[in-house]
């Protein structure tokens, strides 16, 4: 019998495996097949290559099987403020855990590849790209080296500085991120943006951070004005004429863009509302410069002190803004009541309107409550005592009668009641805060909003009967299970006893429990908990309906200068009164990416507020106020302050008169000798300690429990 070569043995022993994926092999057992003469210890050495080259793996001592490679997937991480994180991927609807240890050396939103290691949790093995590479940090000199600390809630970095800047501790920087060694992610400083808890400089911090392009280039701007030539007497002729209509937008007080108005005919028979939305779309052509733009910045984003706008101001707050005594180009629907108050028929299709009144929600509210024409100085928006015609105080009136039946029957199947609390601020002329005030939805919110939810749901229902193209939809799946039961455990707690067990009552149980908490001291935190047991709303184009609203379809198309899927939907809804079929092969993608535009914009946000938060109560320091216990964890007490919605964090070594210690299933903190309780819920009274600007933190000391 003839030796064999080496290469070939490695081969023929490796055929064995590959051709029996599911058996085992030993050395005697390949040895006994080979039709030539070979050394055991070489067949032993090959076996160890083929196992270290991740061919075969050893399954019990001395024996071996065909190694099942793991497939190897892709996603977007969300990273978590603790370190640890999530995989999005854009076909999945559930995230994919991912632990500290197993994240590489990723940042926040970069492309990886991974591992499934149990059925619910992966790992990261590859970084496929850094979606992320600028970051902003804080300047500390340490010895010879400059190190840059980022600022970021997900991304704690220690970047170790490159280039030869100049630059003085405590200053805010971005920094252009180049490789990773060994020890430090090694940056170099590309923006000094100035000395941090400087209000203008913290904000530019935060456009930064989340990468919002604020300012248009002069192409871009130059590009918007001149499409006022696109309104014209022409365009006016070939639209539905409304202008003799009664039509009025209801907005903010300090809103520039108005992209959407109500109108009202009371008829003998029938009353005619109209939703009627600023044409962006026409001005707006798809494949311009502008329109890429648009599509890149995907939505406004809405900071305490600014507007980061999706559309150039002649756009936004000029052309397509429906201000009053204008003459403007709209898309609109037109709803049919029946003197029952139910909807009979509809209309939808250009046309063109001239808004009567401009009212804020302040005043609208004033005539609602009052059924008066007389707008008091004290919230006109102009200053001065004023009358309503008697046309507009009457369509108020009734548009608020019927906004209220819309609403009722809303609620009785299912759409869910959320009314949470949020702080805004009072800024004085330098953009700082110098008082709080408490955002709260009235009758004249709800009015609006009811009206703008049923013509969005109605070009959802006409987009479903369209099975030729592909649509987008606003979509919001089930809860997860896990944070139902999650929540149910934490409110039984606090005494509340509802089950989300049953899929067909989940709506009624959670509107009954934020009913029950309406005027309770932990009415916010609940509110809290019930959101962050939701499932995410995104863009999609397939329609899984809509749970938070209990909607089989709906879709957004009514704030196209803020949005720009609301853009996309008014394209595809005019193709459909056209009998076009535009291409849309890349729907879904651009779905995927808007959703992402939109999640950037809400973190941006947040962390805006959560600043003015902490520097307007960096004026308070020793200043004593009541608060809520928000949130109870290992490390301490969330308090949420009763009077100005800011929250806080109590130390526990901070809790006096006892050694707390965090008692994890009974969710409370408890005194080892006293076994004082402080649970979720509970009134203290609490002393502001600090704040930490770098990281948004408020320190509070607990004076005593209430």
């Amino acid at each position: 019998m003839k030796k064999g070569n080496s290469k070939i043995t490695k081969n023929h022993i490796f055929s064995f495996f590959a051709s029996s994926p599911k058996r085992k092999f030993n050395y005697r057992q390949i040895l006994s097949k080979l039709p030539y003469e070979i050394d055991k210890n070489q067949i032993k050495e090959i076996l160890f290559l083929l196992e270290k080259t991740k061919k075969i793996e050893q399954v019990n001592p001395g024996s071996y099987k065909l190694l099942k490679k793991t497939k190897s997937l892709e996603g977007i991480l969300d990273k978590t403020n603790k370190g640890s994180g999530y995989i999005i991927q854009e076909k999945t609807e559930k995230d994919i855990y991912v632990s500290e240890k197993n994240i590489l050396n990723s940042f926040d939103g970069d492309l990886v590849e991974f591992e499934m290691i149990t059925n619910r949790e992966a790992k990261i093995t590859a970084i496929k790209e850094r979606r992320k590479k600028r970051f902003v940090g804080i300047v500390r000199k340490e010895k010879k080296k400059i190190i840059v600390y980022t600022t970021g809630k997900k991304d704690k970095v220690e970047f170790l500085i490159i280039n030869n800047k100049k630059v003085k501790d405590d200053e805010i920087v971005v920094v252009e991120f180049k490789r990773w060694r060994k020890e430090y992610p090694e940056a170099e400083i590309v923006k000094v943006i100035g000395k941090q808890g400087e209000v203008e400089n913290e904000i530019h911090a935060i456009l930064e951070e989340y990468s919002l392009p604020y300012q248009f280039s002069n192409k871009h701007k130059e590009d918007a004005k001149n499409l006022q030539n696109l309104q014209s007497k022409e365009e006016f002729k070939k639209r539905k004429d409304l202008r003799n209509i009664t039509t009025i937008t209801i907005d903010p007080e300090d809103a520039k863009d108005f992209d959407d108005a109500i109108s009202i005919e009371n008829k003998e028979n029938q009353v005619e509302i109209g939703v009627h939305i600023a044409d962006v779309s026409h001005f707006l052509k798809k494949g311009t410069d502008l329109d890429k733009e648009a599509y890149a910045r995907g939505t406004s984003v809405y900071l305490v002190d600014r507007v980061v706008p999706m559309l150039p101001e002649s756009l936004s707050n000029n052309l397509c803004s429906l201000r009053p005594n204008e003459e403007k180009l709209t898309f609109s629907i037109i709803f049919y009541f029946n003197k029952k108050k139910e909807i009979v028929k509809y209309w939808a299709g250009k046309t063109v309107i001239k808004s009567n009144h401009r009212f804020s929600y302040k005043e609208a509210q004033y005539i609602i409550e009052n059924n008066t024409n007389i707008i008091p100085k004290e919230i006109s928006l102009t200053s001065e005592q004023y009358n309503v015609e008697n046309n507009l105080k009457n369509c108020i009136v009734l548009l608020d009668k019927i906004s209220k039946k819309l609403r009722k029957e809303r609620i009785s199947k299912g759409s869910i009641l959320f009314n949470k609390k949020e702080v805004g601020f009072v800024l004085n002329k330098d953009k700082e805060p110098v008082e709080t005030k408490i955002k709260e939805s009235k009758d004249s919110n709800n009015l609006v909003e009811e009206y703008m939810l049923l013509a969005n749901k109605k070009v959802a229902e006409i987009f479903e009967k369209q099975k030729k193209q592909k649509n987008i939809y606003r979509v919001h799946d089930l809860p997860d299970d896990d944070k139902l039961i999650a929540l149910e455990r934490i409110i039984k707690k606090l005494g509340y006893r509802y089950s989300f067990e049953n899929r067909k009552t989940i709506h009624k149980n959670i509107n009954n429990l934020l009913l029950e908490i309406n005027q309770t001291p932990e009415k916010n935190f609940i509110d809290t908990l019930v959101i962050r047991s939701m499932s995410k709303a995104k863009y999609s184009t397939q329609n899984i309906g809509h749970f938070g609203l209990s909607f089989q379809k709906y879709t957004h198309f009514t704030s196209p200068i803020r949005r720009y899927p609301d853009v996309i939907v008014h394209r595809n809804l005019q193709g459909i009164l056209q009998n076009k079929t535009p291409n849309n092969n890349d729907l879904e993608d651009r779905c995927f990416y808007l959703s992402e535009r939109e999640r950037l914009a809400t973190k941006a946000e947040r962390s805006s507020i959560k600043f003015m938060q902490v520097k307007y109560i960096s004026s308070k320091i020793n200043k004593q106020y009541t608060g809520t216990i928000s949130g109870i964890m290992e490390r301490g007490l969330f308090v949420e302050i009763n009077k100005n919605k800011c929250e806080g964090f109590i130390k526990v070594k901070n809790i006096p008169n006892d050694f707390f210690v965090f008692k994890e299933k009974e969710y409370l903190m408890q005194g080892r000798h006293t076994k004082e309780e402080y649970r979720l819920g509970d009134e203290v009274l609490i002393k502001i300690k600090g704040v930490d600007e770098q990281k948004k933190r408020i320190d509070l000391l607990l004076v005593e429990k209430l």
